[in-house]
């Protein structure tokens, strides 16, 4: 009788832990997939129109500047905003297609997390490497927030350079058409 009660309170015991490793494993995924909604969410706010028609309007703006500018000098300041406005309008491609990149790592990572739950869930696979799966996905969690954040940083710069310097080149070009 002791044995069987010893035998059911470590049955017991080791159930129990099971159920706590579960949750915990069941928690990271979930708070993983919570980001990945986030980025997404953050990623659909985002519009390649706009970057599309800021990529359009600046080389509009060089070409005419190009085209239509005669002196043999060029003022430092001018010089300056020039290249500053031509390195934005060359970034644009690489943020546009950083979109479509920083997408699909978004879907295949909630597709390969939501494999992984539901095999935690259903206690199918190699479950005594469930906590390397989630240390894998985890890793490349952090790679796609790494290069959101990078996304952002980039977005930020190219519209304060857009914001900053469209107008004066744009009216500049405009006046170089009218000589």
């Amino acid at each position: 009788m002791k044995y069987t009660l010893l035998l059911l309170l470590a049955v017991f015991l080791i159930s129990s832990c099971t159920d706590i490793d579960k949750t915990n494993r069941l928690s990271k995924i979930d708070k993983m997939i919570h980001g990945l909604d986030s980025i997404s969410a953050q990623l659909k706010k985002e519009k390649i129109d706009t970057l599309a028609e800021m990529q359009l309007a600046a080389q509009g703006v060089e070409y005419r500047i190009r085209g239509n500018f005669v002196a043999d000098t060029i003022d430092l300041e001018l010089g300056k905003k020039m290249d500053s406005y031509k390195r934005m309008r060359r970034a644009i491609p690489k943020l546009r297609s950083n979109i479509v990149k920083l997408e699909k790592g978004v879907i295949e990572l909630r597709k390969s997390l939501t494999s992984l739950k539901k095999d935690i869930e259903n206690n199918s696979g190699a479950r005594g490497k469930y906590d390397e799966y989630i240390k894998f996905e985890k890793n490349k969690f952090d790679q796609i927030v790494i290069l959101f954040k990078e996304f952002q940083k980039n977005q930020t710069k190219i519209s304060d350079t857009y914001s900053a310097l469209h107008v004066e080149l744009y009216n500049f070009s405009m006046q170089l058409i009218a000589k």
